[in-house]
């Protein structure tokens, strides 16, 4: 958005029209509608270029460019998962961080280190190719069953982030983070949260007199 010394910041006589968005802010990300707004006009176009919305719920700001459609601070993509390991859960956060900024080939070669990481925590040994950590997560059922091609398709995408020049479009990001969002449950918190099968006992014991 260009801007002039001359041209101010205004602030709305009254509510403005509510606007819909995803609070991107850290600790909020509600979906809200706020009318309280201050607006960047163009006066030699005639045009609003840009706003400024107040957070319902955390009310702290949220900058809109009308020229690109852009959002700052952006939304992160992926939800929160719960009993990570420090090291996952900060990258898994990096790459989240990642796509809220449009940094989508940082968060795609994100996701690739990220299958590294589980599976070198999940005792694989260090040092190794990318190939070999794939292959020691789905022989070791880690990956859910059915999810070679998903994997296949981080490795490809990765690649292409990786060795060309390709830039990765948001599409790419969304489509890895979804998996490697699955995988975290399913490797991570799912087991923490009802036990393992040797650690699950019958609530109710049926009585076999009779």
């Amino acid at each position: 958005m260009k801007t002039h010394p001359e041209w101010k910041w205004q602030s709305s006589p009254g509510d403005v029209t509510p606007r819909n968005y995803v609070c991107g802010h850290p600790n909020c990300g509600r979906e809200v509608a706020s009318n309280k707004a201050w607006f960047y006009h163009d006066p030699h176009r005639g045009m609003t270029q840009g706003w400024i919305y107040i957070c319902p719920n955390c009310h702290r700001p949220t900058f809109f460019d009308d020229t690109d459609n852009s959002q700052v601070p952006g939304v992160r993509f992926g939800r929160d998962i719960e009993h990570l390991p420090d090291d996952i859960s900060r990258l898994y956060q990096e790459i989240g961080k990642s796509t809220a900024v449009e940094a989508h080939t940082t968060a795609v070669l994100g996701c690739r280190k990220l299958l590294m990481h589980i599976a070198v925590e999940k005792g694989a040994e260090q040092g190794l190719g990318f190939i070999e950590y794939v292959k020691y997560l789905v022989e070791n059922h880690y990956a859910p069953p059915g999810s070679t091609p998903w994997v296949d398709k981080i490795r490809e995408m990765g690649n292409e982030a990786n060795h060309e020049i390709v830039i990765m479009k948001r599409g790419h990001a969304v489509e890895l983070i979804n998996f490697v969002e699955m995988l975290l449950k399913f490797i991570y918190e799912f087991p923490a949260k009802i036990g393992t099968p040797t650690q699950m006992k019958p609530k109710l014991e049926i009585s076999r007199e009779g």
